[in-house]
């Protein structure tokens, strides 16, 4: 259902001329999603491939919260497509596109391994040494350092982190170098240090040779914890385009818009958009009372709310930059 919106919502926009030619990786769809999908786009300019890779390559991998074993799958992307594709745009299927993709394809690639966005929720290797806005924006931030050990690794702090839902992939260089397998190995072997899943070995394998999509096209969820502008941990012209002229609006954190509870301000665009599908009308059902999930969210909103007034309270008092709680929690 929300991979329907994300495809409707690209072709869509997609200038006149122009088709999607679309690699699923198919992580274990139903019989009934599949027909959804086939009516869906029965007369839309979307051409669909399948691709089922095999999840025993990487079963051993580390996952949490809603993330299963296919968010590991983009990590294989060039043993996954035809020899004869040289690149493609990535797209996580929780993401609603508003603007024409052709601007990404079009968008040089040079000799990096993709372009990308830098995650709104954790933007720098290390906040602390690369947030000129460190004191306003530090208490909502979801991780100072999502790399934590970019020392050991030779990482630079003050480089852009990015996020992994938007990317443009410059194939034919991942094959030359078996880039696969280098991710692969990186979260192997640091794997007690691994945050955010294939976004860790994605930016400490990529560090330095990838380059910057324009915010906009990757606006993550994180983007509306900021209480406004003044709080922002990017330049002021470039978070404003990011929240209020997104090109791509991705529903980050495990709330997703096909849940009941109300999380995210242009949740009513996803469901605009499921009603040009073979979804049309539906919405879902307020869930019977769960006395584990009432605690959990409970559990989860007062740590945040306790990350959050630590940090301030440490920069009032003007404590080092380690003093501060790191990994602000995720509800």
């Amino acid at each position: 259902m929300p991979l329907a919106v994300t495809l409707h919502s690209a072709a869509a926009h997609l200038r006149e001329g122009s088709r999607l030619n679309v690699l699923l990786i198919d992580g274990g769809l139903s019989e009934s999603s599949w027909q959804g999908l086939k009516e869906t786009f029965a007369d839309v300019p979307i051409e669909i491939h399948v691709i089922r890779p095999n999840v025993e390559v990487v079963s051993d991998l580390t996952i949490s919260h809603h993330i299963t074993h296919t968010a590991y799958f983009r990590l294989l992307a060039a043993r996954l497509v035809p020899d004869w594709i040289d690149k493609v745009i990535y797209l996580d299927a929780d993401v609603l596109v508003q603007d024409d993709l052709n601007q990404l394809w079009e968008a040089e690639l040079g000799n990096n391994y993709c372009l990308a966005v830098p995650d709104i929720a954790c933007p720098f290797v290390d906040a602390r040494r690369a947030n000129s806005n460190f004191k306003r924006s530090s208490p909502y931030l979801a991780s100072l350092t999502p790399i934590r050990n970019w020392e050991e690794l030779s990482l630079d702090p003050s480089a852009r982190y990015f996020n992994s839902g938007v990317m443009v992939l410059n194939i034919a260089r991942w094959r030359e170098e078996q880039i696969g397998q280098q991710l692969l190995s990186c979260l192997r072997e640091n794997e007690k240090f691994v945050w955010c899943w294939d976004q860790y070995a994605l930016n400490v394998v990529f560090a330095g040779h990838w380059e910057e999509l324009p915010l906009r096209w990757n606006q993550g969820a994180h983007v509306f914890e900021y209480p406004n502008l003044e709080h922002s941990p990017l330049a002021k012209d470039e978070f404003h385009e990011m929240r209020e002229n997104p090109a791509i609006i991705h529903f980050t954190t495990e709330w997703k818009p096909w849940h009941y509870r109300p999380f995210h301000p242009l949740r009513h665009m996803f469901f605009d958009y499921l009603d040009k599908t073979a979804w049309a009308g539906w919405r879902p059902e307020k869930p019977d009372f769960n006395i584990g999930d009432w605690w959990t969210d409970k559990a989860v909103g007062f740590t945040k709310s306790f990350t959050i007034s630590y940090r301030k309270m440490a920069t009032l008092w003007n404590l080092t930059p380690s003093d501060c709680a790191d990994e602000l929690p995720q509800n």
